[in-house]
């Protein structure tokens, strides 16, 4: 039963007590949190020990700025917020390029250094595998809104954590489903 009880508890009802000097809320919200915080910043393909240190500043942002905090967003999207200009800001420093999305006559992506259909791998049974490799000839930009999208955040949240307009992050959506589609078609066409 307090297990249930524990459930109803928000994110954001915990990190106001975090704020108020409520350790055990902080340690709440970081086991409900760490686990898809990780897996949100591994599908960025960057390597695992960039992803723990990325993470690692990431909860020390949350730590640091707890003071701070207000709760005019969902927790998550701050989170996601945080973690995203940590990204960024590993993409900058280690020099990663960030592509521009860019549109073509018929309004399909033009991305830089796409990787051909042989990177896609015929005899790959693994389509998590085969998503991963189409995921990263996607635009920065697009590969963020795509995964955020995936991780449950609305176009607005997602906008919110970019620093991006809606109709922005709309297009980027688009264009990497229609990229991600096109590339996986290939393989699973049977």
């Amino acid at each position: 039963m307090f297990k249930f009880l524990d459930s109803k508890v928000t994110d954001e009802s915990l990190m106001l007590k975090y704020q108020q000097g409520d350790s055990a809320a902080f340690e709440k919200l970081y086991g409900r949190h760490k686990d898809l915080l990780f897996a949100f910043l591994y599908r960025s393909h960057v390597d695992l020990q960039a992803i723990e240190e990325i993470a690692q500043e990431t909860w020390m942002a949350v730590i640091n700025a707890a003071e701070r905090y207000r709760p005019t967003a969902k927790f998550k999207t701050y989170l996601y917020a945080i973690a995203h200009r940590k990204l960024v800001d590993f993409w900058r420093k280690h020099k990663i390029e960030v592509l521009v999305d860019r549109a073509d006559e018929k309004g399909e992506a033009i991305v830089e250094k796409v990787p051909g259909p042989d990177k896609l791998n015929a005899s790959s049974t693994d389509l998590s595998m085969d998503l991963l490799l189409a995921l990263e000839t996607l635009s920065k930009e697009q590969q963020q809104a795509f995964l955020l999208r995936e991780e449950g955040f609305t176009r607005r949240e997602i906008a919110v954590m970019t620093g991006s307009n809606e109709e922005t992050i709309k297009s980027r959506i688009r264009y990497a489903t229609a990229h991600l589609k096109r590339l996986l078609e290939v393989q699973y066409a049977d």
